[in-house]
C-alpha cells in the first residue's frame, strides 16, 4: 500500500474544515487509551479505532476513494454507539451504576459522551458520502 499516495489523496480531496473534524475524531478514540485501565468502554473504543484504521485501509486498496472511509465507520462506530449508549448513557445505565465521584470518573462521562456526540455528527456525512460515491458524484 502506498500510504503517501493515500496521504496526498487525503489532502487533496478534504477541506481544511474536515481535516480538522478528522483530528478531532482522531483525538476522541486516542484520548480512549486513558481510560483503558478501568473502564471496558474504552477498550471497546481504542479496539474500534485500530479496526476502522484496518477496515480503512482496505477500503483504500479496494478503491482508492477517500470517500469511502464512512464504510469502516458504518460498520465498527454504530455498534459502537449502541454499546456506548447501552452500557454508560441511558438513563437505566446511570441508575445502575454505582456512584463514583472520581476525577477520573467524572472525566470517563465526559469523554464518552463527546466520543458518541461525535459518532453521532460523523455517521450521517458518512452515509452522505457513501450515497454520492454511489451516484457518481464523488
Amino acid at each position: 500500500m502506498d500510504f503517501e499516495t493515500l496521504t496526498t489523496t487525503m489532502q487533496a480531496e478534504t477541506s481544511q474544515v474536515v481535516k480538522y473534524w478528522m483530528r478531532w475524531m482522531m483525538a476522541m478514540f486516542f484520548i480512549s487509551i486513558a481510560f483503558i485501565p478501568k473502564f471496558k468502554t474504552a477498550r471497546w473504543a481504542f479496539l474500534t479505532l485500530i479496526g476502522t484504521m484496518i477496515l480503512a485501509v482496505i477500503t483504500w486498496r479496494l478503491t482508492k476513494n477517500v470517500h469511502l472511509f464512512g464504510i469502516p465507520h458504518l460498520i465498527l462506530w454504530t455498534p459502537l454507539a449502541f454499546y456506548l449508549w447501552k452500557t454508560t448513557l441511558s438513563a437505566k445505565a446511570r441508575a445502575n451504576r454505582p456512584s463514583n465521584n472520581s476525577l477520573y470518573s467524572k472525566a470517563h462521562m465526559v469523554w464518552v459522551v463527546l466520543i458518541f456526540v461525535t459518532i453521532l455528527i460523523c455517521l450521517p456525512f458518512d452515509i452522505r458520502d457513501i450515497y454520492l460515491v454511489a451516484m457518481g458524484i464523488k
